[in-house]
């Protein structure tokens, strides 16, 4: 029967793919009599268990900034708007007989109605994009704050302290970003899991790269 390398759950035949750790299942799990050196297996396992948990970050949603979603919003209501403007005075005309339609009155009437709908939906955006003003000053705060805090608090040599010289690079990158997160999440619990992973990958490259 497979085994999970990571979970070290057991799967029926045929599975071959973890897909809670995203790890490929093997026929055995290995003993500790039968590992002749038990640093590099450690060492692998290590590995995996910290792949798992990167590759389900990146799973997550991304972090959309609220100044993305306000321009998006925006966006999107000015669409809505000339749309239905447009429409709305292309129907308009073909009602007064200015120009003519290849379309019933009732056809007119309703199509009159679905741009009329779009402008009331370019209204409700323009209100939302409105309202998410205060979104964006409440991240730019945030971010700023965050940002004060890494410079006093994450440091290359704290972060590397615990590393070996001969550490796969791989393996840096995981540890280190591991490392980041567990110092970040607790001193900003409001931050989400997509923001926070963002952050991650932004210091670590900042730092490092």
């Amino acid at each position: 029967m497979p085994w999970c390398p990571v979970c070290k759950n057991e799967y029926i035949e045929g599975k071959t793919h973890c897909p809670d750790c995203d790890a490929d299942l093997v026929e055995e799990l290995p003993t500790e009599s039968a590992a002749e050196d038990p640093a590099p297996v450690r060492a692998e396992e290590e590995l995996a268990e910290l792949a798992a948990r990167a590759a389900a970050a990146r799973h997550m949603n991304t972090h959309v900034s609220a100044k993305v979603r306000h321009s998006e919003t925006r966006s999107s209501a000015w669409t809505f708007l000339l749309v239905g403007g447009i429409g709305l005075l292309i129907i308009t005309l073909a009602f007064i007989g200015v120009i003519k339609l290849p379309l019933s009155t009732f056809s007119l009437a309703v199509m009159e109605g679905i741009f009329f709908l779009f402008l009331i939906i370019a209204g409700i955006s323009f209100r939302n994009a409105m309202k998410m003003l205060d979104d964006i000053s409440r991240e730019d705060n945030l971010e700023t704050r965050i940002r004060e805090w890494a410079k006093a608090n994450l440091r290359p040599d704290d972060l590397t302290a615990e590393l070996q010289e001969d550490t796969p690079e791989e393996m840096r990158y995981f540890i280190i970003s591991e490392a980041i997160r567990e110092r970040l999440m607790p001193a900003f619990p409001e931050v989400d899991d997509a923001y926070a992973e963002q952050l991650t990958e932004d210091f670590y490259n900042e730092l490092f790269q």
